[in-house]
């Protein structure tokens, strides 16, 4: 069944629509990315946020619509990302959309305005200068004032911020635009009774062109480019991914998704590094019967590892090995055999081909075992303690917190010291103690207090994942 969704504010505040239309706040970035679209869905947006956060990115537009999800915009973000990719298939609607794609108006600013919070019903306190050229267009047609004096208006209106545009502002405009303050006076009282709001009547059209079939609407050409899946792309669906669209207003501090709880198995499970190794070893044994024809299903993949970095060139096993003791511990650079060592390496050293975001196929191996669960809610309940902080201290953040005491309880959990806590890291999927450290601020305060992490080492799952996920490895 066709899902509707409409992203909507202040353009009509007060919409209670057809019950079939899911109606969300106004649209920032990451938001398409939550929901959770099919092919044959569609989206309308109309009204987004951008200085408060991201604005919704082109790419995340360009990206559900690459999966047979229709895109309409209008009034004001909407239509803004409508003139900038409706030749990638986005579908205008309305005047200001038009004034847009023809370059009638070409600034961001013509369709702001400041608002209230949603609670406030997005009560206005400033006039979009899109709605503010028709009313004085249509009091032009009325003879209240002619068309060369509402031009110098537009300007000098151009010349303010946009919150600060409003119908009152105008007779303190009578100096910069030339204009008599009676006159202006006669053209406020004319405006504050006979408003244009353009914005809304698209909006309205928007919301019925929603709910008619795709044919005719469709201005796609017949050859589109194909979207590329891009790293930033892959990072930004990474960032949705498990974090459902929140009907209310922006929060804060946003609820943790997937990778919050990935990240709680880095940091905090204590099998996670032999898990991690595992998973590594086997991508390498992939590679191996792909490219080179060897089976790993009765040596084992650390075995078909150990001889692709053979195969690769990458090192001899009975040769020189000094070079490995950059990545081994002290304790392992004494104690451990070659054999040992060549595997250590191997899996610290592990990078996915350029381009492959490694989070990915982990949480696809991850995030129906047990241990992925107690993580999500660890998680969970660290967003609770931070969001509990900042209502009662709005200055608090975590980034804030000083790194030198989650270094050192990261340091005591893992059994590390402070000369092995890098390697102690690589093990984990870190580069460094530093940005291990960096990672666990949200989670510090609820650890430190003594979370349960006993559960976080349950990884419960037949198989190691391989490339067959979406994945091309590579050693090195």
């Amino acid at each position: 069944m066709t899902q509707l969704y409409l992203f909507l504010g202040p353009t009509l505040p007060a919409f209670d629509g057809p019950a079939d239309i899911r109606v969300l706040p106004p649209i920032v970035a990451g938001d398409l990315l939550r929901l959770p679209l099919r092919e044959g869905d569609v989206v309308g947006i109309v009204d987004g946020y951008f200085h408060q956060q991201l604005s919704v990115r082109h790419k995340e537009i360009l990206a559900v619509m690459d999966r047979g999800v229709r895109v309409l915009g209008s009034s004001s973000m909407g239509a803004l990302r409508a003139a900038e990719l409706d030749v990638f298939g986005m579908h205008g609607v309305g005047q200001v959309y038009e004034d847009y794609r023809v370059g009638r108006i070409d600034g961001d600013d013509e369709v702001a305005l400041r608002h209230g919070p949603p609670e406030s019903g997005y009560r206005a306190m400033s006039v979009p200068l899109v709605n503010m050229r028709e009313t004085f267009a249509a009091a032009h047609r009325d003879g209240i004032c002619d068309e060369e004096t509402a031009d110098r208006i537009v300007d000098a209106l151009c010349s303010l911020p946009y919150a600060q545009r409003t119908y009152r502002l105008l007779p303190a405009l009578a100096d910069e635009a030339g204009v008599s303050k009676q006159e202006l006076a006669e053209l406020e009282a004319y405006c504050v009774r006979n408003p244009v709001d353009v914005k809304r009547a698209d909006a309205l059209e928007l919301i019925t062109r929603m709910r008619q079939p795709e044919q005719g609407l469709d201005r796609r050409p017949d050859r589109r480019p194909a979207v590329n899946r891009t790293l930033h792309l892959v990072e930004w669906e990474l960032a949705a991914r498990g974090r459902a669209h929140i009907d209310q207003a922006m929060s804060p501090s946003p609820a943790p998704g997937d990778l919050d709880a990935l990240r709680v198995l880095q940091l905090f499970s204590a099998d996670y590094p032999a898990f991690l190794h595992e998973e590594r070893l086997a991508w390498i044994a992939e590679e191996c019967a792909e490219l080179c024809g060897t089976s790993s299903a009765r040596t084992g993949h650390t075995a078909a590892a150990l001889a692709h970095s053979g195969h690769r060139g990458i090192f001899d096993i009975d040769g020189d090995l000094g070079f490995l003791d950059g990545w081994l511990t002290a304790s392992e650079r004494s104690e451990c055999a070659p054999q040992e060592k060549s595997r250590l390496f191997l899996a610290r050293s592990f990078q996915i081909r350029p381009g492959v975001a490694w989070e990915e196929p982990l949480l696809d191996r991850l995030q129906h075992t047990p241990g992925f669960a107690h993580a999500a809610a660890i998680a969970q309940a660290s967003h609770e303690v931070e969001t509990e902080r900042v209502r009662r201290d709005p200055t608090y953040s975590s980034a804030h917190l000083s790194l030198e005491p989650i270094r050192q309880l990261l340091i005591a959990l893992w059994g590390s010291t402070e000369q092995d806590a890098d390697i102690h890291a690589l093990d984990r999927g870190f580069s460094s103690l530093q940005e291990a450290a960096d990672a666990a601020r949200p989670f510090y305060l609820i650890v430190h207090c003594g979370a349960d992490l006993g559960e976080l080492s349950d990884f419960s799952v037949e198989e190691p994942l391989t490339a067959s996920a979406g994945t091309s490895p590579t050693s090195g």
